[in-house]
């Protein structure tokens, strides 16, 4: 198959993360696959090039980081309308925004299969609900694009089962939904020896390490609040935090809610993907705060993946499609979605450091087998095929 994929964010950030694993695995079984995806430098020409088989390709930019990154930029957008009318055998569009939904719809001139995938729930009380002075705006939004796009398309992908309940809420029937998580980059991350990363890093050897990664810092303060509690018990951990705030607010947080103890976090900065190994690997226990809110039950978190693959055990409250997996496969810890249960959770673990190891091996075996990229992307051509032969049927 020759397949277009649309993605809004920056190279390798947000959904990036996720479309380029399944893109990376859909040509390792043979299909053709490019992928459109917003650039994170100034330039006035297409950027092409060719990685473990995929073809990635991103727009003209004319304003810096900061400017339209989250896909409203108009150069952006008509500069990706052409790439969509090329003959494709399917187009994949990943989200809603602009510089993925108008192509993508554009595209429907050539009657070319339309997927879309819906990975985060943005409007009507989501993630950019409250950045929207206008909640005429956020439910014109959230009826006519986010949900739209999703009416129109040919299959709907989605992450969660909270999504998976949205579809269907709006008219979408399942027998056009498939539920795919993001998966695991086991041969990217691997569970590596915990003092010759800390030495790496110059983190102490002796200090009981938490790791938080991800670029997403709204349950921040959550996480602060749950580490206070920690540091009553063990005043030596050490709280390390991976990835770029875009807000520059968190080192306020940490110094807002722990006072003098507010040395015991780490700001690591952010690492490139194939370093980002070494961080999780000096951890003792990984972290994923969520409070209970329709955006966090709608995600399938990125970070999720890379825990596991990072043979560590991870704590998470019950909100969301990660919790219940934890719990099942005794990967890790499952809370109520308050700071002081998820304090409780992490401290279950440090103070039975045996039982912590066997969880981080199960995870690891997790990541290679049923929540690897390898068995997503299977899922994901098995939906393409399906797609087509219903066109062809139609």
């Amino acid at each position: 198959m020759r397949i277009l994929m649309l993605n809004h964010n920056l190279i390798g950030r947000g959904s990036y993360l996720r479309c380029f694993p399944l893109a990376r695995e859909l040509a390792r079984m043979g299909h053709q696959v490019e992928l459109v995806t917003a650039a994170d430098t100034i330039r006035r020409r297409w950027e092409i090039e060719v990685e473990e088989g995929v073809k990635v390709l991103q727009p003209p930019r004319w304003g810096g980081v900061g400017t339209h990154d989250g896909g409203y930029s108009p150069v952006d957008i008509l500069t990706r309308v052409p790439m969509a009318l090329k003959k494709w055998d399917l187009i994949h569009a990943f989200e809603h925004r602009p510089n993925v939904s108008v192509p993508a719809l554009i595209s429907r001139i050539r009657r070319t299969p339309l997927v879309t995938d819906w990975s985060d729930w943005w409007t009507k009380g989501g993630i950019t609900t409250p950045r929207r002075k206008s909640q005429r705006i956020d439910e014109w939004e959230g009826t006519w694009i986010e949900e739209g796009t999703k009416k129109i398309s040919d299959r709907v992908t989605v992450v969660s089962r909270t999504l998976w309940d949205r579809a269907v809420s709006i008219g979408i029937p399942e027998e056009r939904l498939s539920l795919i998580p993001s998966g695991c980059p086991h041969e990217r991350i691997h569970p590596l020896g915990q003092n010759a990363c800390r030495r790496e890093l110059s983190l102490p050897l002796d200090a009981k390490v938490l790791t938080f990664a991800g670029f997403a810092f709204w349950d921040f303060a959550f996480l602060v609040k749950a580490f206070r509690k920690v540091l009553e018990q063990f005043p030596d951990a050490i709280l390390q935090v991976v990835g770029q705030d875009k807000d520059s607010e968190i080192e306020d947080i940490a110094q807002k809610e722990l006072g003098d103890s507010a040395g015991q976090v780490r700001f690591a900065g952010r690492f490139s993907p194939d370093r980002l190994e070494v961080p999780l690997g000096a951890s003792d226990i990984q972290l994923l705060p969520l409070e209970d809110t329709p955006a966090n039950r709608a995600r399938w978190p990125i970070k999720f993946g890379d825990y596991l693959a990072s043979g560590r055990p991870t704590v998470a409250p019950r909100v969301g499609d990660s919790a219940p997996i934890l719990e099942q496969e005794e990967a890790g810890v499952a809370t109520e979605a308050n700071p002081e249960a998820f304090a409780e959770g992490i401290l279950l673990l440090l103070n039975h450091p045996a039982q912590a190891a066997a969880m981080g091996e199960r995870a690891r075996k997790l990541a290679e087998g049923p929540l690897s990229w390898e068995v997503q992307a299977k899922k994901m051509e098995n939906l393409y095929l399906d797609c087509l032969s219903a066109r062809k049927r139609s």
